[in-house]
Formats: C-alpha cells, structure tokens, sequence
C-alpha cells in the first residue's frame, strides 16, 4: 500500500503540474504558432498518461470495490504505452521547430523519422496478442519484455537526434532557449533512466512535466518579445527570429510599412499616443499574414516577414500584400470614431538578395524615406537610398576622421537692413566621392549613429575659436547663432559641456545665440526648459528655429523661453502668394512682439521683402538678398566690402 500512496503523490504532482502548463499557456493567448500547439500537445499526452497511471493506482490500491480490476489496470497501462511512446519523437518535432529545422528536412527524411516510431507503435498496439512489450504474470505482477527495450533505445535515439539538432541550430537560438531545450533534455534523461532502473520509483512522467514547466518559462514564454502597448512582436524580436532565420540560410522577404504622418495626425486628433493608431493598421495587417510574422519595430513602422517556405512564391505573395497595404492607406482609418487619413510608404525587400545581414535590415527600418520619392512602394531599384544612407554615414565618418567637415555663415541684418547684426553658423560636408553634403541630408543619419556629439562639438569649437580671433565684434556682430540637435540637449551633463568648451576660449557667452528648431522641441518639454534655463543662467542667448513649420508652435512659444524666434522662410514666402499668406504672416509677427520676443525672419530673397518686414516691425533678417552661406573668409571680406 506504501508504495501505491507514493506513486499517487507522484501522478498527483504531475497532474497539477500539466494543468498549470496547460492554463498558462492558453490564459496568455500564445496558441497560433505551430511550436505552442506541439507543445501543448506534450502537455496533454504527459497529463493523459498521469491520469490513466492515478487511476491504475487506485484501482490496485482499492481493488476490492472493483469487480474488474485487473482488467482495467491492463487496460490503463495498455492506454499509457500506447499514448506515451511517442513523446520522444514529438519533442524532437518541437525541436526542429523552435529551431526551424523542420523547414530544411525534406518530405523522405520526414517519413525516415517516423519509421522508427510506427514501430515501437506496431509493437504497442499488438503487445495484447504478442506480449513483446510487457506482460502480466500470476498475481498482476509487471513484466517487462524486450520490446520495451526497444521502445527505451528509440527513444533515447530520439532524444539524441533531437539534442545534435539543437547543438547544430546553436547559433540561431537565444542563450535562454538554449539551455532551457537542454535542462528539458537532462531532467526527462534522468527521469527516464530512474524509473527504467527502478520501476518502483515512478519518477518519468514527473519529471517531463516539470521540465515542460522550464520549457514554458523559458521558450514559450514571449513576454521580453512583446511590445508592452501594442502586444505585437516587438524590435528585439525581430532581431532574434532575423538571426536564426539567416543562421539557417532561408530566403524571405520583408514587407515594411512606415506610417509618415503619424505625429501630425495624433496631434490633430488629440489621441494620447501612437500606439493606438499603430493597433488598427495592425488589426488590418494580421488579415493578411497571421500575428506570429507582424512587428512593431519603432513608433511608425510595422514588418511583415514573407518567408518562402510558407507559399508557393513568396515574391508574388509579398508584393500583393504591399498593394493590399498600399489600397488600404488610400481610405480613412477609424480610431476611437475618430476618422484619419494616414501616409504610408511601403518598402518590399528580399534577402538576402536586396539585404544581406541583420544590420543591413535594422539601417532599413530606421532609415527616413527621401522626401523626393513620389512613390508610395518602393522595391528592386528604389531600394537606393538605402545604399546612399550607408555612403553618407561612411562620409560622416571619414569626414570627422580627416577634417572633412566646414563652418559656414550667413550673415543676418537688423531691421534697416544696412547694419549687420551677426550670422548663423552652418554646417558642411565636403566628401571627395559624394561631393558638398548638406545638413538636412547627413545631420539625421548623424543624429541616429550617434555622431551629431561630435558634429555638434565640432561647430561650437569652430564658432569660438572665430569669436576668440575677436573678427566678429570688429565688425559689429552681436553674437553667432549655433544650432543644436535636441538630441543632444537631453544628454547627462549637457550644459556643463557646453560651458566648459565655450570656458576653455575665454569669450563672452552672450555672444553665442543657440538654435533649436520648433518642431522637434516639443518632444520633452521639461526637460529642454530646464536646459535652456540653465544655458540662459550662463549667459548664452536662445533662439526657436523654423517657426511656423511644425504643428506644436504655440505650445513651444509658452513654455520654452526663448530670445529670438526666428519665422520659417515659408511663411514669408506664401505671404506673396496669396492674401491669406499675409494675413498668416501678419498674425504671426503680432502675436509674437505681444509676447515680448524679437522677431528674425528667413529667406529675405528680394527688395520688397525688406520694406514689406520693415513696416511689421521685424527685428532681424536672413536671406539670399544679403548673403548666402559663406565661408568664414568669405565673410570677412564679404562684411568688410559692404
């Protein structure tokens, strides 16, 4: 009796166990793939054949209240051998498709795997006649016949094929998944081998179970593979399933989606964030590929991947869902019941043939789409911009290594439009192969591989160095306009750099005016207020760039405490073309001198736009009528000539 209690606390334990595998797994909604149902598959065959072992259990512990017991033992342990023998090869499936083995092995070598198991299955079904397996002796002892040992070697030879698998696969599975496969192989080994030596000692579908608990945890979990907000595959795995699947050699395409519009269009609606947006243009992307293919990589992008094992022709398959997406964007989406036109590009790629590495996927995604492109697919031939982002970044880098890199100025007058009142430095990049490089083209490459510090610096060296010549108040300067990137205004000890290299020239700070544009500000109020408070503390002046471009302008205007605001070209420019361009302008200038702020307007190309500013009483003026972006000798001359 000892020893039946004892195996029921076994079977019970293992019980519990499946049931808790089992209801994790389906309360997380992770079902879909092919890999959770083989291992759901194992979980119920594991709890089937604990159920059949407790009731075996208690009919021989209480076998006086059953009037056919040794039947039903038979019975049960018949059932068990037959449900449980496989278990081996269905872990080596669930191997080759963690792994995505399974997609090299060939429709011969699938049915080769399975020989072996028809077997052991053939001598299962037929033990009742046979008795090649187990039999029953006088007084329902068991008894274990060769074809049991056929039945342990097969599946040992499984258990061993499938770990080669894995040692093979190494390289394209993630360290946790690793040794999560192999904790699963040693604890159900040593379960196994236990109740083989001592079949007293029911120790095998225990320690399945609580191996397939390590398996859950630890691969079947995807919870460091979600995106929190959205609950779709998010950037780390994509990088993770990218990597195996080039490990492995597989050709696929990739379909992403970039939404352009998306910040402007959360603004106009006054939703809270992206994410919901990005939820229902993903509800529309899984009626085309199931949810397991679809990630969130960053706030306006989704990728689809299309691989070529899962259609006929994976090409044709992806370029008809670019035009389902591409159709799609064409209508309104409906958020919240709030009606939006969104702008998507959608980029069709193969790799390896268009990309080759990992890399070469991640610079894709985070590369911005020209302006310049009219078309809303971009394939084969379109696909250069992304070979000239990877020349302008090697440009970036040369160019910081051997000098590459040059200040420009361009003057800007006060209101008069005789006396000048100082110049804005800009930046350039001369490249021997790629020729003159201008900001708007390298600075968000920059900003995105990190060297907009060095750029950054680089400027603000070459501006103080030209202040510390004492050049610019010689020739009556009031201070030198620096742009910066906002990216770099939210680094850890921002300002305290800033006024050590402006220290180190020993100039005064107020001659420096440092530029932040009006449409990115808005990104980290706070934050930036707190920046440009303290860099105002010091003495340096501050000016809101690009006004009038941006869709958060009045928010930047109050809470960001500007000196300057200088007005977009734009602005000036529609103001010739149209009466409600001028009535725009006009608003402009006056709400701007109600709030105290000196006004600098850009792109002052002609006469008229200079008496037209002067009757609005604009402050400063910048444009082609004075001067283009010159060199710092250039300058010199240019401001001596006058």
């Amino acid at each position: 009796m000892n020893d039946n209690l004892f195996h029921i606390a076994f079977y019970c334990a293992t019980i519990l166990v499946g049931l808790t595998a089992i209801i994790y797994t389906n309360l997380q909604k992770r079902t879909d793939r092919r890999q959770n149902r083989i291992f759901l598959f194992m979980n119920y065959v594991v709890l089937f054949n604990a159920i059949t072992c407790l009731c075996s259990e208690f009919i021989e512990l209480y076998r006086h209240f059953f009037l056919r017991g040794d039947g039903l033992i038979m019975l049960f342990q018949y059932v068990y051998f037959l449900v449980h023998t496989p278990i081996a090869a269905i872990f080596l499936y669930y191997v080759l498709t963690v792994t995505g083995s399974i997609r090299n092995k060939s429709v011969f070598s699938k049915i080769l795997y399975l020989i072996p198991l028809c077997l052991t299955e053939f001598l299962v079904l037929t033990n009742p006649v046979t008795h090649f397996v187990y039999y029953y002796s006088e007084g329902m002892q068991f008894n274990r016949s060769w074809g049991e040992i056929i039945i342990y070697l097969v599946s040992i030879a499984y258990t061993v094929f499938a770990f080669i698998c894995l040692m093979l696969s190494w390289n394209a599975l993630t360290r946790r998944r690793r040794w999560a496969i192999v904790y699963f192989f040693i604890l159900t080994i040593i379960g196994v081998v236990v109740q083989f030596l001592d079949i007293s000692i029911k120790s095998e579908l225990f320690a399945e179970s609580i191996a397939l608990i390590g398996l859950m945890l630890a691969v079947e979990n995807e919870d460091d593979r979600l995106d929190a907000e959205t609950d779709f595959y998010n950037r780390n795995a994509l990088k993770m399933d990218v990597e195996s699947l080039l490990t492995k050699k597989n050709v696929f395409y990739i379909v992403c989606v970039k939404i352009t519009n998306i910040d402007s269009v959360r603004r106009i609606t006054g939703l809270s964030n992206a994410d919901e947006i990005i939820q229902e243009v993903a509800v529309f992307l899984k009626t085309l590929l199931p949810r397991y293919y679809i990630y969130h990589t960053d706030p306006n992008t989704m990728l689809l991947l299309v691989k070529e094992d899962d259609f006929i022709n994976s090409e044709l398959e992806a370029l008809t869902m670019a035009e389902d997406i591409d159709c799609r964007f064409k209508s309104e989406w409906t958020v919240h019941g709030v009606q939006m036109k969104l702008s998507a590009v959608t980029i069709v790629a193969s790799i390896p043939m268009h990309i080759h590495t990992l890399a070469d996927l991640m610079y894709m995604i985070d590369t911005p789409v020209p302006k310049n492109i009219d078309r809303t697919i971009l394939r084969n031939g379109d696909l250069k911009f992304l070979t000239r982002r990877a020349e302008v970044e090697a440009a970036i880098t040369e160019g910081l290594k051997k000098g590459n890199f040059e200040v420009y100025y361009q003057p800007t007058y006060c209101s008069d439009g005789v006396t000048l009142h100082g110049a804005e430095a800009l930046i350039r990049l001369h490249d021997p192969e790629l020729g003159d490089l201008f900001p708007d083209e390298f600075i968000p490459i920059a900003e995105q591989t990190g060297y907009i510090d060095d750029i950054d610096d680089y400027v603000l060296n070459e501006v103080c160095a030209f202040l510390q010549s004492g050049e610019p108040t010689r020739l009556g300067m009031e201070c030198i306009n620096v742009n910066l990137s906002v990216v770099q205004c939210m680094q850890d000890k921002f300002v305290e750099r800033i006024r050590e290299i402006v220290d180190s020239y020993g100039i005064s700070k107020s001659l420096i005016n440092f530029e932040i544009t009006e449409s990115v500000s808005a990104s980290d109020y706070e934050l930036l207020s707190k920046v440009i408070t303290d860099l105002k503390e010091n003495g340096f002046q501050f000016s809101m760039d690009d006004y009038g471009t941006g869709y958060s302008n009045m928010h930047s205007l109050f809470s960001l405490s500007f000196d300057i605001v200088k007005i977009d070209k734009s602005i000036l420019w529609d103001a010739e073309n149209s009466e409600l361009g001028e009535i725009i302008l006009e608003s402009c200038i006056h709400m701007i001198k109600q709030m105290k702020r000196k006004i600098l307007v850009e792109g002052v190309e002609t006469k008229k736009h200079v008496e037209k500013l002067k009757k609005l009483g604009v402050d400063y003026y910048q444009g082609y009528f004075f001067s283009k972006p010159i060199t710092k000798t250039e300058l010199l001359s240019y401001c001596t000539s006058r």
